[in-house]
């Protein structure tokens, strides 16, 4: 009996304990803390969308349809076509992708400008196939033009992909598997890749065109001041109410070029490990939206490639990697005082 009863107490002195981690919220709570808001926000729509297309078909209700959106009046389509998935391989390439260009853009422009250029990129797109379609359905009477469907959240995303290009230096290339490509034609390889495996979409060639549009400045009358952003942020504006969300990056904590160099993996410049992993930069708190700091920086390097390694410099114009001993020192040095300054920052927001 009293064997009995010590089992008894062990079991219940073990079960007291604390419990184990649930790896699912685990995981969820370090993309919360891993991603900025607008790109967080996007990809929980999408994610949405997936699961709501077990029981209805969000591409019928949300896409950019010329009949449904212009004889309907159904105009909210112009907006929501981008965070429209049906698939789960959709839904992957769309996490992949966003995941890779998403994170570190909004790191660079902070929250405001980025979901500022995310729909710019998206109306844009979507009122060109909603001209492109109407032509062609006035020059051949084909009803099918009416019936086209831009969607997904790859259209906008070649459209950044494009834009970030399009800034790049002339000379410089990127990687798409084991080709090297000069980065101007960098995003109409990659067009042609997804045309060769998914058929062809006008709404993925309008993306890139307005991007490459937006790259060229063809789009700065519609462009966002940083001093607007601010007013945004502040305690009367219109942003006031997301300031203070997780993972929401003000214009005046936004990394700039930092983010993406911050972000590459090498040289020990990542800021989420010392051990300089390749992982997402942590998303740093908000800080004084009045506070003095320099303009968002757009990409305007060679940048990433698909299929191959990170690249330096993606935002700098001209950087040159630390060649010397004392030049790699100074970088790692700089790296771990930005690495204490965000761990100061983080536990006094904390």
């Amino acid at each position: 009996m009293p064997a009995n009863i010590n089992d008894i107490n062990s079991a219940s002195s073990s079960s007291s304990g604390p419990p184990d981690e649930n790896p699912v919220l685990t995981a969820y709570e370090s993309y919360v803390r891993d991603t900025p808001l607008v790109t967080r926000y996007v990809l929980n729509a999408v994610v949405i969308s997936y699961f709501m297309s077990f029981f209805v078909d969000p591409t019928f209700a949300l896409a950019n349809i010329p009949y449904f959106t212009l004889f309907r009046f159904q105009l909210y389509r112009v907006i929501t076509s981008p965070l429209v998935c049906s698939s789960i391989l959709n839904l992957f390439f769309a996490f992949m992708g966003f995941m890779n260009h998403g994170v570190k853009l909004e790191q660079s422009m902070g929250s405001a400008l980025f979901g500022v250029l995310f729909f710019k990129l998206t109306i844009f797109t979507n009122l060109l196939f909603l001209v492109v379609s109407i032509l062609l359905y006035g020059l051949t009477n084909n009803d099918g033009y009416l019936a086209g469907v831009s969607v997904g959240v790859w259209t906008v995303l070649l459209s950044i992909i494009a834009t970030e290009c399009a800034q790049a230096p002339p000379n410089s290339k990127r990687k798409l598997f084991f080709l090297e490509i000069p980065v101007l034609y960098y995003p109409l390889v990659l067009l042609a890749l997804f045309s060769l495996f998914a058929g062809f979409k006008l709404a993925y060639c309008l993306g890139v065109a307005v991007g490459y549009l937006q790259g060229f400045g063809k789009l700065d009358r519609w462009k966002v001041k940083v001093e607007t952003a601010r007013k945004w942020e502040s305690e009367r504006g219109c942003l006031r109410g997301f300031y203070s969300r997780a993972g929401y990056i003000s214009v005046s904590s936004a990394s700039g070029p930092n983010a993406w160099a911050e972000g590459s993996g090498g040289g020990g410049n990542n800021e989420s490990s010392s051990g300089g992993g390749g992982g997402p930069v942590a998303v740093r708190a908000p800080t004084d939206p009045g506070a003095s700091s320099s303009t968002p920086s757009f990409p305007s390097s060679g940048g990433q490639s698909l299929g191959g390694g990170s690249k330096r410099g993606l935002l700098s114009r001209g950087s040159k990697s630390p060649k010397t001993k004392e030049e790699r020192a100074a970088l790692l040095e700089r790296a771990a005082e930005r690495r204490r300054q965000q761990r100061d920052e983080g536990d006094s927001a904390v």
